[in-house]
């Protein structure tokens, strides 16, 4: 079962040189840029002279043709690999590395998205091969995948310098192609797990009748197969996995057996009877070497608990080869190609399954759920999954919700969900346009106008494809910061103002208390969110509209069970709202600001801010992260 939240930051240089003994300043000089860790804040200024940095953009330009040679040379050469050796212990040996290096913070996250780029290459290819791969290629591979990926990185971040794209553009697809290639999750996993089964619950009736199994049965299952992969592990000093003797003391206890004889077999004939997924011999629990390339395939070959477990499990396998174009010969196994290991990360071979990458079923939950649903009646995903007439919709969904999270600390509020209203456009007819608003909260306070969008980023978008990205933007941030505005500006400019719901009841707002705007998104952008005021002019967000204060589902149920109450709530958007339009922020997780506000009563040093060219924060949401992940002391705000 994952342990991490899903929030891999980016990895920030490492800054070594400590300018005095007592100093808590620590600064580093790379390519003519200071970086300045002091306490949380992290800033950025360029030291370089205007001709060193004309020399040093022409010295990055004239390298790139060769960035792009070694892409395609070593794509080319993991193809070879891939083609020539015994996948599964290719697989093996990847998985291994990540489960050696899961909790190294200076492997960043490098040994888990290898593996997962890997398993596109092998699921791309139709044949397995049988030749066993030497320590040597086991070493070289690990070594390409890490490559391709960062320099894939270096050659995105520095086209802005060829002109191809206007610096907005480029920095546009320089943020989406880094949040791609890093993992980052959408949330805490018991937050993610908790909407998955409220979301989805609604239509255990269409998964059941379609395949065999609800919701609950397929996120289960994907705990589940962690789980037993665990139980089967025999660890480099020969000892079973903790896991194996958890899974025993659970079961004693369950049966009420306290204690038994080392010579009665029963108790153990017993437990592997009721735990199927154990491997045995002799009745006796037994298991396969984490490190020992010649049991890998054994080791990963799932076993099942439950038959449902099966039924999951087939639905979303594929074949070697399946995956085909992923090796496209146009973008031949770029790390960001389309992939189907999202929606099917399981292996079938010859009647049996298999699992590498344990962490693509728990961080695309929602997509495979999604793929489910689409996949056996496209009709009713779009009619009752995305459409808002049918009550258990996903949209109809994230409206309660939102409303639900933020009730618990605006206490003593009311919320009106999808109210109508006439802000006085008129159609091509001379008509009043009757528009909507999805949730208005009115408290004694202040008055909040919310829109809320489900909408993410498709796989094209996600490899930086203007077109497709600006679109899908434009639909999410762009459109629900333009319908929050208009209400906004309807409110403010009429004392009169009236919305009204489908039962026909009025509601005025008050356009003398302070009024703010918030749009809550599905799908994690704050990566995009942070850079705002470059939205506004690529024309993502028009013009005429202000900032509103955008957040994802995820993030909202942080603030809802950290925020104490609302005037905390009002302190934080009054501070965070106008800093969507300075150019220096660079902060892309709303929890880091949370986490500094809660600490500092403010969300930046506005000292440091004037200073720099570019300003963030480091490791603030530290005290946070402790209370979701590991049950510590709930963060207050210092008073």
């Amino acid at each position: 079962m994952p342990k991490s939240r899903g929030r891999k930051k980016k990895k920030k240089k490492k800054i070594k040189r400590v300018y005095g003994k007592a100093s808590s300043v620590k600064k580093e000089l790379v390519n003519g840029i200071e970086l300045k860790l002091e306490g949380k804040n992290l800033t950025v200024k360029n030291k370089r002279t205007k001709k060193q940095h004309e020399e040093y953009v022409q010295q990055i330009i004239s390298n790139r043709p060769k960035t792009l040679e070694f892409i395609e040379n070593s794509i080319n050469r993991v193809v070879e690999i891939f083609k020539k050796y015994d996948n599964f212990k290719l697989l093996g040996f990847l998985s291994y590395n990540h489960f050696l290096n899961h909790n190294n913070p200076e492997d960043d996250g490098m040994a888990e998205v290898s593996l997962e780029y890997a398993t596109s290459f092998t699921t791309a290819i139709k044949h397995n091969p049988t030749e066993s791969p030497s320590i040597e290629i086991f070493e070289e591979l690990k070594d390409l995948l890490t490559n391709i990926r960062m320099a894939y990185n270096a050659y995105i971040s520095t086209e802005v310098l060829t002109g191809t794209y206007s610096e907005q553009e480029s920095h546009l697809r320089f943020l989406t192609v880094l949040e791609a290639l890093h993992i980052r999750g959408d949330g805490y996993m018991s937050h993610i797990y908790d909407v998955f089964k409220e979301m989805f619950s609604g239509h255990d009736q269409f998964f059941t009748d379609n395949y065999g199994f609800d919701s609950n049965d397929i996120l289960e299952t994907f705990i589940q197969l962690e789980d037993s992969w665990y139980c089967r592990i025999i660890l480099p000093n020969g000892m079973p996995h903790p896991q194996s003797f958890n899974r025993f003391k659970e079961w004693q206890e369950s049966k009420g057996i306290k204690m038994f004889r080392a010579d009665d077999q029963k108790p153990m004939i017993e437990f592997l009877s009721d735990n199927p997924d154990f491997v045995s011999k002799d009745n006796k629990p037994t298991g396969y070497l984490i490190n020992d390339p010649e049991q890998f395939q054994e080791l990963h070959k799932i076993r099942f608990r439950k038959e449902s477990h099966k039924k999951v499990v087939e639905a979303i396998s594929q074949d070697f080869g399946e995956n085909a174009d992923f090796l496209n010969p146009k973008f031949q196994g770029l790390p960001l190609n389309e992939t189907l290991i999202t929606q099917k990360p399981i292996i079938k071979y010859k009647n049996e399954y298999y699992l590498f990458a344990f962490n693509l079923l728990t961080r695309n939950l929602f997509d495979i759920a999604e793929f489910l649903i689409k996949n056996a009646d496209k009709k009713y995903y779009k009619e009752k999954y995305l459409g808002n007439k049918y009550s258990q919709s996903r949209d109809n969904y994230l409206e309660n919700k939102t409303a639900e999270l933020l009730d618990n600390f605006i206490k003593g509020s009311k919320s009106y969900l999808n109210l109508k209203y006439k802000p006085g456009i008129l159609d091509e007819n001379g008509n009043p346009i009757e528009t909507e608003l999805d949730l208005l909260i009115i408290s004694e306070k202040a008055n909040y106008i919310v829109e809320i969008k489900a909408g993410g980023l498709s796989a094209p978008s996600r490899r930086g494809a203007l077109k497709s990205l600006t679109g899908q933007l434009s639909d999410t941030i762009g459109y629900g910061a333009y319908q929050s505005h208009r209400a906004y500006k309807y409110i403010i400019e009429n004392d009169n103002n009236s919305f009204y719901d489908n039962q026909g009841k009025t509601i005025t707002v008050d356009n003398k208390k302070k009024t703010f705007r918030i749009t809550i998104t599905l799908e994690h952008l704050s990566g995009f969110i942070s850079n705002l005021h470059e939205l506004k002019k690529l024309g993502i967000v028009k013009p005429d509209a202000d900032f509103a204060w955008s957040c994802s589902l995820f993030d909202l149920m942080i603030f809802s069970e950290i925020l104490e109450n609302e005037d905390d709530f009002i302190d934080y958007l009054e501070q965070r709202i106008p800093l969507f339009t300075n150019p220096k922020m660079r902060v892309n997780d709303e929890i880091d600001l949370l986490g500094y506000f809660l600490e500092n009563d403010e969300l930046i040093d506005e000292k440091q801010l004037k200073k720099v060219d570019n300003y963030s924060l480091n490791k603030c949401s530290a005290e946070i992260d402790e209370y979701f992940q590991k049950g510590g002391e709930k963060p207050k705000k210092k008073r």
